[in-house]
């Protein structure tokens, strides 16, 4: 990985900024306690000069000038004031006493540099002195050696250099560092990608198993993947069911056109041919309106519309409308249906989906079938059956009766498409709803599982 990629990402150039950040935010720190160390340092200075003048201005009062000049002196010699310096000069600027050289007389503070010798002087050493007038002229200087004042500063300053160069390396480390495995998961999760855009579609982002932000996008990329793969083959799956299905709906529309076209000899003959290819074309269209349907359920967008729905409306509603067509076939329609029970959904869909699976169980059992609706407010959330007691399907075919276009050998003689129970699973899946497809020994048991809501019960009165 090279050092280029890594200075070019987003998280070094964010690391970097913050670490640019705390440097400004630790050198500022260290200028605060310079000041304040600085200022302290200073004032204890003065103090200590302070405190060494005023013994000088008191014996001065009490024995004059020529006593302060034999204290003057003592000090000097004395190893306990190394650190002091002194000036005593008459009002002509003649040097009396003291360890420093005869100069202008400045009243007040200075910062003067420490003479080497007395023929002259290092400016690379300060003291800090304070300057008096005598009552009679003469001049007094005390001083002290300021060399621990710098040698504080120049820790302080040494310190802050260190400590922000430490600090800003640091994070410039974790900076590349947290680029580097930054980057690595990112080159994984592109190399994957350019895998699947090549075509390979069963290639998934690896998981680590940390649960971190990567593990979750992974996640959430391999759920779109899957979905996207199912969708694909399901597209695939409908081109091949539409080639072979409406081949024969097609041919025979073909059919009839040609015989209108060669064989109808008279007027009635001619609006029969083309009364039965009207038919067909009808029956191609609806096949193509049911596709658009599912594929428009399929891509979601009705989830946002959801409200709570009374489903016992909606099932008594399907019985009252089923009733008649399931007395002409001679088949006993039955309903175990409590009031009252919402779920959460599409209202048109969730009928829709009733309306399929009533007639699809009216449509494809023999005279006499008993077709019973129940519905369940479970404890967790509402079940629906739709039960009867003819042939059923067989175990192997149970899962294939959803797909579009699928029809059992012994309903091929019947009417429709093969897309009734193909709604049926896109509805269901729009609504997470669980289709289960059992045995009811004999006939089949069809049981739709809602997943589970806040549900705010109906007045029973509106069911």
């Amino acid at each position: 990985m090279r050092l280029r990629s890594l200075l070019r990402t987003y998280s070094f150039q964010t690391t970097f900024r913050y670490a640019a950040l705390f440097g400004i935010a630790m050198a500022m720190l260290f200028g605060v306690i310079y000041w304040l160390t600085t200022s302290y340092m200073n004032a204890e200075l003065q103090e200590e000069v302070t405190a060494e003048m005023q013994p000088l201005f008191a014996q001065y009062a009490s024995a004059g000038s020529g006593s302060i000049a034999a204290t003057i002196m003592q000090r000097v010699d004395s190893p306990e004031f190394a650190m002091s310096f002194y000036l005593l000069q008459d009002p002509s600027h003649r040097k009396i006493a003291g360890n420093l050289p005869a100069m202008e007389p400045a009243v007040g503070w200075h910062q003067l540099p420490i003479p080497v010798d007395e023929g002259g002087e290092d400016d690379s050493d300060q003291l800090m002195a304070e300057g008096r007038l005598l009552p009679d002229g003469s001049f007094l200087l005390v001083g002290q050696d300021m060399d621990q004042f710098y040698d504080v500063q120049e820790w302080i300053t040494e310190v802050a250099g260190w400590g922000v160069a430490a600090a800003f390396c640091l994070a410039l480390g974790g900076g590349l560092a947290t680029s580097a495995s930054i980057l690595r998961r990112i080159q994984t999760i592109a190399d994957t990608s350019g895998e699947i855009v090549q075509g390979n579609l069963s290639r998934r982002m690896a998981l680590r198993g940390t649960g971190d932000e990567f593990d979750q996008l992974s996640t959430n990329l391999n759920e779109m993947l899957d979905r996207i793969q199912m969708l694909m083959e399901g597209l695939r799956q409908m081109s091949n069911d539409i080639a072979h299905d409406l081949r024969t709906p097609l041919t025979r529309l073909r059919q009839h056109l040609e015989g209108a076209q060669n064989k109808a000899e008279t007027a009635a003959e001619y609006g029969d041919i083309v009364g039965k290819a009207i038919k067909e074309t009808d029956d191609i269209l609806h096949t193509f309106g049911a596709l658009m349907r599912i594929a428009q359920i399929e891509a979601g967008t009705r989830r946002s519309a959801f409200t709570e729905v009374d489903f016992s409306n909606v099932l008594c509603t399907i019985v009252d409308a089923y009733a008649a067509v399931a007395e002409d076939a001679r088949h006993a329609l039955t309903n175990r249906i409590p009031k009252g029970v919402v779920v959460r959904g599409d209202q048109q869909l969730l009928t829709q989906m009733m309306a399929n699976l009533v007639e699809n169980a009216l449509r494809h059992t023999p005279e006499g079938t008993r077709v019973e609706i129940t519905l369940e407010d479970g404890p967790a959330a509402p079940i629906c059956v739709i039960a009867d007691n003819g042939p059923g399907i067989p175990e192997e075919e149970r899962d294939k009766v959803f797909r579009r276009f699928y029809r059992m050998d012994r309903s091929r003689s019947t009417a429709g498409s093969g897309l009734g129970l193909s709604l049926v699973a896109a509805i269901a899946e729009l609504h997470r709803i669980v289709v289960e497809v059992g045995d009811q020994r004999p006939g089949v048991r069809i049981a739709l599982k809602f997943p589970a809501i806040e549900k705010a019960q109906l007045d029973p009165s509106t069911a």
